[in-house]
């Protein structure tokens, strides 16, 4: 979609009011509401500091700030916003779509305090293919790109993507080898050999073929199964008039394989209905949840939900910017999108999906029937995840006021942050740090550091640099833990209270966790917490909610610093074995790794199509071909 663009704006100031003190009383009478423009357009409220804290979209905006400004508005989030507000600016937009557009790019770049924001920066899987390939094959994506490719999806899950792909490989063999493997294969792989793979890499199938094979799979993915049996058909009947019954007999396998996997899908599968999403919508004072379940070829195909807290919009904003968003992200939307509400920009969002797609894509708000079964069903799964969201952080607040307890913090546990050391005599060295919030894991705060400062191998002092390293940042932005952890003893500790007190953050509540150990005499030593001023260990019931809690944020620091630590190991280790050819360097094997993906890969290429791979000499690449044959 093409970014819009505004043909004026205007900017209304607040005279005499600040941020804080400022009402709808202060703010109608400073200004004319004349100077509003009567067009469709963006709107982007700011603070005193200038800090845009809520953007919104209107086809009239004159009429959205005289709703704002109405004294008769007894909505709660419009006097909220009111009373935080000094500035706002209007961007004039030609049509509503714009104004759609632009709403959605202003709440990404700003991201305003007030505004629905999907949290979650990871989008569904689709599944891709380009047909304009000459052997392509399936790959799965995040991201979907204007591209000419066909994107299949959306799928919540990987393990639904696999699922997929299970099938779908055995009875359609197309290549899954990447353009450069292609290019480069010097003999058939083990798919060939198991008859999943046609090997174009070896020219065993022409182009022709190959796309025959590539319309069934997209037509499979469409979920027009029946056209592909008849496809499969005539093929089959070709095959036999020209007396070529070997390929007969191959396509013939492929039918039968392709009806028995489709019977096991088919009791669930309605056969004609529309590709859809159905969206459920809950609400709790200020919470909200959504709940979106996908249909696809006449059958759920999985669904997704997000949760929203403390959110000031109404339903119906909360509703119609939270489906741009999405839509923004997704592969391609399908034919029909059931809503729970009847939205006012219902017609103009149809519009601007109905562009990605290609074709005509309908909003519908059901009223009863079939559809409206479906919303209510959609609603109800929305109802059940918040509440077992609202169980489960009782039962995480629960767990986090016991460990407070037990280890005798000042304040609860809410954020905790685990150090685990990862090294193997002395090489490579690296810490990791991983985080609970709430209980739960928050991975986009994990952090890993590659030890410098330290020679050999020497965990208290790799302990005590990344320590120093995480907690002077912190320090500067404000961005303190509840709780840090050691994966240690009473000397971990040590190290860790001493770092800390050099940063002057001696009031920061710290603790270790000692592992659990097979003992001598049999049986296993239970897991131990040290804290500083207490010489002995504190020995909890091993089966508690406090137990199993820190035991999980150290093993997940443990699991993040031996993956760290193989990564750097195995990528030095490659790059040390092109490095011994005379004439190849550090960029040099680093650009043949990128290009071929491993050192085992290039130890299959031949002399040429190394040369051809790197832009190396003949007898460079020569030299690195006899290398890897005798390591």
């Amino acid at each position: 979609m093409s970014e819009p663009a505004f043909t004026n704006s205007v900017s209304i100031e607040l005279a005499g009011a600040s941020a804080v003190d400022g009402d709808a009383h202060a703010f109608a009478a400073s200004f004319d509401l004349h100077q509003a423009p009567k067009s469709p357009g963006c709107y982007i409220m700011l603070d005193a500091k200038g800090k845009p804290i809520y953007v919104g979209k209107a086809k009239d905006l004159r009429a959205r700030l005289r709703a704002y400004l109405n004294e008769t508005d007894s909505r709660y989030s419009v006097k909220f916003l009111m009373r935080r507000v000094a500035r706002i600016e209007f961007l004039v937009t030609s049509t509503e779509k714009e104004a759609l557009l632009l709403e959605n790019n202003l709440i990404k770049l700003h991201r305003p305090r007030y505004n629905v924001q999907l949290k979650d920066d990871k989008t569904y899987i689709s599944l891709r293919i380009d047909p304009r390939e000459d052997f392509p094959r399936l790959s799965v994506v995040r991201r979907h790109a204007q591209d000419g490719a066909k994107y299949f999806g959306p799928y919540h899950q990987a393990r639904a993507v696999r699922e997929t792909l299970r099938w779908i490989q055995p009875l359609f063999p197309l290549r899954t080898c990447s353009d450069a493997v292609l290019r480069n294969r010097a003999r058939p792989c083990l798919y060939h050999d198991m008859k999943r793979c046609l090997a174009p890499c070896m020219d065993l199938v022409d182009r022709e073929a190959y796309h025959e094979i590539v319309q069934q799979v997209v037509l499979t993915l469409e979920g027009k199964n029946a056209e592909v049996e008849r496809v499969l058909m005539e093929q089959i009947q070709a095959h036999s008039e020209k007396l070529e019954f070997e390929r007969a007999a191959v396509l013939r396998d492929r039918l039968y394989a392709l009806r028995g996997a489709l019977e096991r899908q088919r009791t669930t599968a309605v056969p004609g209905a529309p590709d859809r999403d159905v969206f459920g919508l809950y609400n709790e004072g200020r919470f909200s949840e959504i709940q979106v379940l996908f249909y696809r070829g006449g059958r759920m195909s999985g669904g997704g939900v997000y949760s929203f807290n403390y959110h000031e919009m109404p339903t119906m904003e909360l509703l119609g910017s939270f489906l741009f968003q999405y839509y923004a992200e997704v592969a391609q939307p399908p034919e029909e999108v059931l809503l729970p509400l009847e939205l006012e920009e219902a017609e103009t969002l149809a519009a601007v999906l109905s562009e990605r797609r290609g074709a005509r894509v309908e909003l519908a708000y059901p009223q009863r029937g079939e559809k409206r079964a479906l919303v209510e069903m959609a609603q109800r799964n929305a109802k059940r995840s918040f509440q077992s969201k609202r169980m489960e952080e009782k039962a995480d607040a629960d767990r986090l006021a016991q460990l407070q307890a037990a280890l005798q913090l000042p304040v609860l546990p809410q954020r905790i942050e685990c150090f685990d050391i990862s090294t193997l005599q002395g090489g490579h060295t690296v810490a990791a740090m991983s985080v609970l919030e709430g209980g739960q894991p928050a991975k986009a705060r994990y952090r890993r550091f590659a030890i410098r400062g330290v020679e050999g191998q020497d965990d208290f002092a790799s302990l005590r640099e990344a320590i120093t390293r995480r907690y002077t940042r912190a320090a500067a932005e404000n961005d303190l833990p509840s709780l840090v952890l050691v994966d240690g003893g009473r000397g971990q500790l040590g190290v860790a209270v001493a770092a800390l007190k050099d940063l002057g953050l001696d009031d920061l509540p710290c603790a270790s966790i000692a592992k659990a150990r097979a003992q001598e005499e049999g049986g296993h030593s239970p897991e131990r917490f040290f804290i500083p001023g207490r010489m002995n260990p504190i020995v909890l019931p091993q089966s508690s909610p406090a137990v199993h809690l820190l035991a999980r944020v150290r093993d997940e620091a443990h699991r993040f610093a031996i993956t760290y630590h193989r990564k750097r190991r195995d990528t030095d280790t490659l790059r040390t074995q092109l490095e011994e050819v005379p004439g190849i360097g550090p960029k040099r094997a680093r650009a043949l790794l990128n290009q071929a993906g491993s050192v085992a890969k290039i130890r299959e290429m031949e002399p040429g199509q190394i040369a051809r791979l790197s832009g190396l000499s003949e007898k460079l690449a020569q030299a690195v071909y006899e290398h890897l044959r005798k390591v």
